[in-house]
């Protein structure tokens, strides 16, 4: 997986304050990434870039093609799925740095 590139010189965040946390960083990322192949845990969305099934993406892709040469417009109406935080989350290392940030 590519690594990705923050940029926080104008976040107004010390170094130091996110060094701090790396460790913790590091431990949730590994422990996220152990249980993304269990069924049972909900963070499959953590391999969607390179796990998904491409069938169904290129059915969707075809059906696409399809609506865009016979539609002149396209009217989607879905219901919004809640999703609900656990507790866990709300210790998240970036809500941690954001409080220790000097204001």
């Amino acid at each position: 997986m590519s690594e990705i590139k923050l940029n926080l010189t104008n976040s107004k965040i010390p170094k130091e304050t996110i060094l701090k946390y790396k460790k913790q960083v590091e431990e949730i990322h590994e422990n996220l990434h152990k249980r993304a192949n269990k069924k049972d845990d909900f963070v499959g969305w953590l391999e969607l870039p390179t796990k998904y099934d491409k069938k169904e993406f290129n059915r969707i892709k075809k059906a696409a093609q399809k609506i865009k040469k016979e539609s002149d417009i396209l009217i989607v109406i879905g219901i919004r799925r809640i999703i609900f935080r656990s507790k866990g989350s709300n210790r998240s290392p970036y809500k941690l740095i954001l409080q220790h940030a000097p204001r």
